[in-house]
């Protein structure tokens, strides 16, 4: 009896707890993310509102309020805009969450994800390509090289120390790295969103896809990924035309992965030593900023050293 009359009384504490919540805050995901995205600042946050609906209220909410941003969005920037947060947003936020909560694996589900970002952006263009009869790889090379071209124009007008056979062999290189760009830029977005819905935990989110708390103290790349890593870092040494440019991207992206491997070190490492709050900010931005060779090594060659036993140990 004392149950049934405690069930009554905690559904009316709900009752009253949602009541006094703004009507704003309720419905702020529909409109939540297309502000971060369209802000600027915030636009690595814009996939957040989504995947904390669609902990919270399941996957049609998470549907309905991509849509509703997603409009929002058409309507202030167009079909650009659209595009960009299509591959970014919507299909980061809500393939990302259905395949975390159906493998309960990390991993999976940011290499899922980053394919489905890759398929959808890949749609995208050729749609685009389609539409405008171009061939969307010159359109790339066309947008790459005149932003190269208004930004030494603006930061190096008047200046004689550039060369013009230096200004074309950088377009060629960005053009060239462009696929790796995107492809840690993708990394970037998903790996910060889950780091923020990691924390926050909506509707015990990690107890459901079974995470452990320690997550980030422990985590390592697959070991399978050393492989293709130093086969394509010795493409890098030879220059064998288009598998060399091939390597070129996929070394940098791994690298990448590594370097997510080298944060995830010194996490153990600040957890050790009681770092937090400024210090434990400082102990993160610095290395990024400053030493990233330092953090891409750590990771790199953890696989090897082990450096948190080893730090166990002493």
């Amino acid at each position: 009896m004392e149950s049934n009359t405690k069930l009554p009384e905690e559904s009316k504490s709900k009752s009253k707890l949602l009541s006094r919540v703004p009507r704003w805050a309720l419905i702020s995901p529909f409109f939540l993310s297309s502000v971060f995205f369209l802000s600027g600042l915030f636009t690595l946050f814009s996939p957040l509102p989504v995947l904390v609906l669609y902990m919270q209220k399941g996957r049609g909410w998470a549907w309905l309020c991509a849509l509703s941003n997603s409009l929002i969005v058409a309507a202030l920037v167009g079909p650009s805009g659209l595009a960009l947060y299509f591959v970014f947003v919507v299909v980061l936020s809500l393939v990302f969450s259905d395949l975390l909560i159906r493998m309960k694996s990390v991993e999976k589900s940011t290499i899922g994800t980053l394919f489905a970002m890759g398929a959808s952006a890949a749609l995208v263009l050729a749609f685009y390509a389609q539409m405008h009869h171009v061939n969307f790889i010159n359109e790339i090379q066309s947008y790459v090289a005149s932003k190269v071209d208004t930004l030494a124009s603006t930061s190096l007008s008047g200046s004689s120390l550039v060369d013009p056979a230096d200004l074309e062999e950088l377009k060629q290189h960005i053009v060239l790295e462009f696929p790796s760009f995107v492809a840690i830029l993708s990394l970037i977005f998903v790996w910060i969103n889950f780091v923020i819905l990691f924390f926050m935990n909506p509707n015990k989110m990690r107890e459901r896809v079974q995470l452990d708390a320690s997550l980030f103290k422990k985590w390592k790349a697959p070991e399978h990924f050393i492989w293709p890593t130093i086969i394509s870092g010795f493409f890098l040494l030879i220059n064998f035309g288009t598998i060399s440019d091939i390597s070129v991207n996929v070394f940098k992206f791994l690298m990448s992965v590594y370097a997510l491997q080298g944060l995830s070190v010194f996490c153990y490492f600040f957890d050790a030593w009681g770092l937090k709050g400024l210090f434990r900010l400082l102990g993160y931005s610095l290395p990024l900023l400053f030493m990233t060779p330092l953090v891409l090594c750590v990771g790199f060659f953890d696989l090897w050293f082990d450096f948190r036993s080893k730090f166990r140990q002493s």
